[in-house]
């Protein structure tokens, strides 16, 4: 859930909101069990019109906080370079949970004609992100090169089929 806020998620004062893409009605499914799961509370769905887009929000204080607790920041994550919290990157399996909520929100797994093969790409203009994605990543054994300023991406074939084994993104 973590690295779903971090990729997708917002907080202003106590107000909770992911925005997905609406296309894609089964990872919106899955974010709304694993929220209800890990939280208790049922996210409210709403479609933002003239986009692609579908805003899952819930006006929550306890749970602002408790997100706060566990590293969040309300406001605009890219001003305030939220990174990924320490508790997290100690203990590979969070790791690896949070590699996948964020390659699961920003990232994106494609397949190169020219190399005919599949890599992993996440792009996030929070440039302490990156480096701390890149970082766990790292952690787990994942050499994500760097793509260009705001994107990094993972291309040696055995280290993507792994990835795509292990960390079991959702796209």
């Amino acid at each position: 859930l973590i690295g779903i806020m971090l990729g997708d998620g917002n907080m202003f004062e106590n107000q909770i909101k992911i925005f997905l893409d609406s296309r894609d009605k089964h990872y919106t499914i899955h974010v709304k069990d694993l929220f209800k799961k890990l939280t208790g509370i049922e996210l409210k769905e709403e479609i933002v019109k003239e986009s692609n887009c579908v805003k899952l929000h819930c006006c929550n204080k306890l749970l602002a906080e408790k997100l706060i607790q566990f590293g969040l920041k309300r406001g605009d994550k890219i001003n305030n370079q939220i990174g990924i919290p320490q508790w997290i990157k100690d203990n590979p399996n969070f790791e690896k949970r949070c590699l996948k909520g964020l390659v699961d929100t920003d990232g994106c797994i494609i397949f190169c004609k020219r190399d005919k093969q599949l890599s992993i790409i996440f792009s996030n203009h929070n440039l302490k992100l990156l480096n701390d994605f890149k970082e766990i990543a790292k952690n787990l054994g994942y050499n994500f090169a760097k793509a260009n300023k705001w994107n990094t991406r993972l291309y040696r074939r055995a280290e993507v089929a792994r990835f795509i084994n292990d960390i079991k993104p959702f796209k």
